[in-house]
């Protein structure tokens, strides 16, 4: 019980090292202008300066230990820790002997100065990784619209093509680049987790395995992304930038088709008046609408009330637009009646344009109407039933709809027809027959659907390396 005390207060004073270490950096700063200071307007400040630089080094002294505690969490890179520790140590040396050595104050001072550098330099790369002062802001999604394309290879005269993608390189790595590698990569692994290559994602952290390749719901790594900010387990954590609703997409259909690290094949055919050398885009990089080609106004004072009390329910709100007036709401988290939340939504119905409303079986699927502008709809494991789908012939904007795990047959599957506006189409684990695909492309052509046909062909390595697609 002891030991276990112990721990857990080195732990605690260890997380105040990033707090802590701001003090004596300001203060021993302040010394060194103000000595400075005092050789250029010929006045004696030797009594503040020594004041300052005592002050300055007993809390440099104290941030060392917090420090040293914290990196013996194991979580951070050893390498850079070395250099950041050692330097820290020789800063707070260097801080005490100016306050004994008045005479060596130049001397000293100067090294003092440099030390705080070096060693900031070094407490930088820990939190926000290499490269971290010349960084641009580099938003992942205009990454992964750069690398969304792929090239088509013609198999035979009547247009049948294999298509070759990489959504883990092309789509995800740049989403944890962005929003993951300063505390999960090589620098520092919270958690013990790195999210800085294939063999580590799929080892895990400290708190075991954070992907289960099939079930998105089940995996840490995005079932942690739609959790409440004020939850604290949400991640990224409050204070550091949050995925966007598209890069949150992105996780969920990358883990949800078997989370793929290398090559995945696409078998496809296309008319001939189609065919090109040119790359197309990705089967599953349709972005989600930031705005809708409909304007509406901003929210009010209650409307607004209306999302604190629906945040408030455990759902999940992310706000898009140039006047944040377009939101998606997700029911993940949500464990009291869903369908009187759902009602309270309709307050705010025309602003929503995606509806997540997974694992629920005793939905009313009538209030959904009502949801004129959504554009993004996943039903995905619900109680959803044929007669259910005649209702999204009424929701003009629908783009998107997600209808994994339900029992929908070919019966309903043929309602959908009437949908003009739809494009995507997910029915991985449905009743519905390859038949009644094969119908509804010959009503909609245009419409992309998603059976989830898919298996693996293992490497050498005995990982997951290509997936097929027919």
């Amino acid at each position: 019980m002891e030991i276990t005390r112990l721990a857990l207060f080195s732990e605690f004073v260890g997380q105040l090292h990033p707090l802590l270490i701001h003090f004596p950096i300001g203060i021993l700063l302040m010394a060194i202008a103000l000595h400075f200071f005092q050789i250029i307007s010929k006045k004696d400040f030797n009594s503040s300066i020594s004041i300052l630089v005592l002050i300055g080094s007993v809390l440099a002294g104290i941030s060392c230990l917090a420090g040293w505690l914290l990196a013996s969490t194991g979580e951070y890179n050893d390498e850079i820790v070395f250099f950041h520790r050692w330097s820290g140590i020789a800063t707070f040396i260097l801080a005490l002997a100016s306050y004994f050595w008045i005479r060596y104050r130049n001397y000293l001072f100067a090294g003092l100065l440099i030390l705080i550098i070096v060693t900031g330099h070094y407490g930088s790369i820990l939190t926000y990784g290499e490269g971290y002062f010349l960084k641009p802001a580099v938003d992942s999604s205009v990454t992964i619209q750069t690398k969304n394309r792929r090239s088509l290879k013609i198999e035979n005269p009547q247009g049948e093509t294999k298509a070759y993608f990489y959504p883990y390189e092309d789509q995800i790595v740049p989403i944890l680049k962005s929003k993951c590698y300063s505390c999960h990569s090589i620098q520092k692994k919270k958690g013990g987790l790195r999210l800085d290559s294939e063999f580590f994602i799929r080892k895990g952290g400290k708190n075991g395995r954070i992907l289960i390749p099939g079930n998105s719901l089940k995996s840490h790594l995005y079932a942690y992304l739609v959790k409440p900010e004020d939850d604290d387990l949400h991640m990224p954590p409050t204070g550091k930038k949050q995925l966007t609703l598209l890069e949150i997409q992105f996780i969920e259909k990358w883990i949800s088709t078997g989370a793929p690290f290398g090559e995945v094949e696409q078998k496809m055919v296309l008319a001939s008046s189609e065919l090109s050398s040119q790359a197309i885009d990705l089967p599953n990089s349709d972005k989600i609408p930031v705005e809708n080609e409909i304007d509406v106004e901003p929210f009010g004072p209650i409307e607004n009330l209306v999302l604190d009390k629906l945040k408030e329910a455990k759902i999940s709100v992310v706000s898009s637009g140039a006047k944040n007036q377009w939101i998606s709401l997700n029911f993940i988290n949500v464990k009291s009646d869903l369908n009187a939340l759902l009602a309270q939504s309709k307050s705010i119905k025309t602003h929503v344009t995606e509806l997540k409303l997974t694992d629920f079986y005793q939905i009313d699927f009538s209030a959904i109407r009502d949801f004129s502008n959504v554009k993004i709809l996943n039903l995905g494991h619900t109680n959803l039933k044929d007669d259910d789908l005649e209702i999204f012939k009424d929701l003009d904007q629908l783009e998107q709809l997600n209808l994994y795990g339900t029992k929908v047959t070919d019966v309903g599957l043929m309602k959908l027809a009437e949908c003009q506006h739809l494009k995507v189409l997910y029915l991985w684990d449905t009743k519905v027959s390859a038949i009644g695909i094969n119908e509804l492309k010959k009503k909609r052509p245009k419409l992309k659907i998603e059976s989830g046909q898919f298996t693996f062909k293992l490497a050498d390595t005995n990982l997951p390396k290509r997936l097929i697609v027919k």
